[in-house]
């Protein structure tokens, strides 16, 4: 009996040592994965625009008679028509996630008066080319933004002046071709799908106004009309796709180049 309660002893010694050194040895939990990198705005984006704009332009029209007789008339006719272009620009997201930026767009456009010569003395001025140069205040919510932004804006006004002979409909011989400049505001929301790749929505306004040197017509074989200025007032609404990179280096496989 006293061997076997020596065995019995000396086993649970060694148990009980063995639990003990297993309590002191360190853990080997798994490790932990680290978190995903929070998304920022911050970096180049560049990509492609493109909507339908509408608002009103405005002429005026002094027409001098052969006989000395001379009027002014002001006039005003809807304008509508599709955009379609190119922006680039640069974002910085601040610690407090407000985002301060810089974007410019240049698009080819397709706007003109409705219902085109719808005056005497009337005008067919097409708005061409639309581009603008804007600063961009946000703030980033994840993944998404809105923001609100404003600038300048300018636009190449292609006028041609019609009037009217022998009931018929003749373009002026010359074409005021010529580029103008004002002013843009509006506010958008931008939303990355991907790291690189962002998708936005955007409302714009915006006043042009065409330096004064329009074109001239006969009208009725009876005098001259000539078409000065145009002002465009639009309303812009587009969307947009955007490819963004953290730098320039980035873009271009050269880390260091071009890093903020």
């Amino acid at each position: 009996m006293n061997f076997k309660a020596s065995i019995l002893g000396a086993c649970a010694s060694v148990i009980v040592l063995s639990a003990a050194t297993a309590a002191d040895l360190p853990s080997r939990k798994a490790p932990v994965a680290p978190p995903p990198p929070v998304f920022s705005w911050t970096g180049w984006h560049g990509g492609v625009v493109g909507g339908y704009a509408g608002g009103d332009a405005s002429y005026n029209i002094n027409r001098y008679a052969l006989n000395g007789a001379a009027w002014t008339r002001n006039a005003t006719a809807g304008t509508s028509g599709y955009i379609v272009g190119y922006e680039s620009g640069y974002t910085w997201q601040l610690p407090n996630n407000i985002t301060i930026g810089y974007e410019g767009d240049y698009s080819y456009t397709n706007i003109s008066p409705d219902g085109g010569r719808n005056y005497y003395g009337g005008v067919n001025s097409n708005l061409t080319y639309f581009g603008t140069e804007r600063l961009r205040f946000g703030y980033a919510m994840g993944r998404l933004m809105p923001y609100i932004t404003g600038g300048l804006a300018y636009g190449y006004f292609n006028g041609v002046s019609y009037g009217q002979s022998n009931g018929l409909w003749i373009a002026s011989g010359s074409s005021a071709n010529r580029w103008g400049g004002g002013w843009t505001v509006g506010a958008g929301l931008e939303y990355a799908l991907m790291d690189h790749v962002s998708v936005k929505a955007e409302y714009l306004y915006s006043s042009l106004t065409a330096p004064s040197g329009g074109s001239a017509v006969s009208l009725n074989n009876s005098g001259v009309a000539v078409v000065n200025g145009g002002n465009y007032n639009l309303n812009l609404a587009r969307v947009g796709v955007n490819y963004r990179v953290k730098s320039i280096g980035a873009l271009l496989g050269v880390d260091g180049l071009g890093d903020f």
